[in-house]
């Protein structure tokens, strides 16, 4: 079972149950890990993702957040209801309901996962932290650095994103315990973002397919969206 990254403490639960929100009346009609739990069965909350052609958007209103994920990906909020669900479920990509479950004991709120063609497993675990007081580029600067620390590697790998609306910085690091690339290792990147709200988010994108991992991080990251503080 692959890592993935750092827990946010003493939050999950909360936003589990914010999550849980999200899924409609009829949420028990539809498999968690569909693509169809995201579109079917979420209110928008006026989150306008913008999704590339043929990615599923996932609004998550309660939160005030979005993302896209890319074609044939399956989809699950980590929220009670949503892990319950997922015992009453197939989902096609392998490990899929113990890698959301292992997610979630990470802190995840979030979890998706795909599958390509040569067999190979990308996913990404959504996490978040309130009250962080994280929100200028300094501070975040320094949070990611303590992200990276954790994670086990070089605090100077951290890469500060130019251009974005809410600062950002990308954390790489390798799971599985071998080189990138090597057998049983997967490349992965903590997307950080200081969220308005007081919001530090977490976005963690695994491939095992090192070749294509830092265009899949960049194509998500482009499709981040979130509702303004008011």
């Amino acid at each position: 079972m692959r890592l993935t990254g750092r827990g946010a403490a003493g939050v999950a639960l909360a936003l589990a149950v914010a999550l849980a929100a999200c899924s409609g009346d009829d949420a028990g009609d539809t498999p968690a890990g569909s693509q169809e739990a995201t579109t079917t069965t979420m209110n928008t909350g006026g989150i306008d993702v913008a999704a590339p052609e043929g990615w599923s958007a996932v609004p998550v209103p309660d939160l005030g957040m979005g993302l896209a994920v890319p074609p044939g990906w399956e989809i699950t909020l980590l929220s009670p209801d949503g892990l319950n669900s997922l015992a009453r479920s197939s989902p096609a990509v392998p490990d899929f309901q113990n890698l959301a479950h292992a997610a979630a004991s990470a802190g995840g709120v979030l979890y998706a996962a795909g599958q390509d063609a040569a067999g190979g497993i990308s996913d990404l675990v959504v996490r978040a932290t309130p009250q962080a007081g994280v929100s200028t580029a300094d501070q975040l600067a320094t949070a990611a650095q303590v992200i990276a620390a954790n994670a086990g590697t070089d605090p100077a790998a951290v890469h500060m994103v130019d251009g974005a609306e809410y600062p950002t910085a990308l954390v790489p690091f390798t799971v599985g315990g071998g080189a990138p690339g090597s057998e049983g290792s997967a490349q992965a990147t903590n997307v950080v973002v200081a969220g308005p709200r007081d919001i530090l988010w977490e976005i963690t994108v695994t491939s095992d397919d090192a070749t294509s991992h830092d265009q899949l991080v960049e194509a998500i990251r482009q499709t981040l969206t979130f509702k303004a503080a008011t």
